[in-house]
């Protein structure tokens, strides 16, 4: 039976992938402009450096969902999955406090605390993973030592 821990980790993986499957078969430039339309100008869509810079954080979503996958099903050790747990809460951590806190493109002129907590999706894909996975750290069973001589 999977842990809190296992399903925790599936979660923070899995919510990457309503945006990376787009971004695979359309571009991630694209799906950003159907999603936030007006937000960049086209100057700034059609910069090479742009395309670089979501390439970038598509992979990295990608490596993130692979390495939730690796952790959770295919891994047995506590330690491992408390680990890849610990970094997706603060991956997610950052999403929301910094990311969309303090350089959020819908609420620019809105205080930082609504700009964080006024916003479902960042509740919802950053905020709730991260509680639900330190929960799951803090009461997933400590790694056994090595049996003694």
């Amino acid at each position: 039976m999977p842990s809190l821990l296992d399903i925790s980790i599936l979660v923070a993986g899995g919510l990457f992938l309503p945006i990376l499957l787009p971004c695979f078969l359309q571009g991630p430039l694209p799906v950003f402009d159907g999603l936030l339309p007006g937000v960049m100008d086209s100057n700034y869509l059609a910069h090479p450096m742009t395309e670089h810079v979501f390439l970038i954080d598509m992979g990295k979503n990608l490596t993130l969902v692979l390495l939730c996958a690796w952790a959770s099903l295919l891994q047995t050790s506590v330690a491992t999955k408390k680990a890849v747990a610990t970094l997706m809460s603060i991956q997610n951590l950052w999403a929301a406090f910094v990311a969309h806190g303090l350089a959020s493109p819908e609420m620019p002129g809105e205080p930082y605390l609504k700009r964080v907590f006024g916003q479902p999706v960042v509740v919802i894909d950053c905020l709730g993973p991260a509680a639900l996975m330190v929960a799951a750290i803090l009461t997933a069973p400590d790694a056994k030592a090595g049996k003694k001589k």
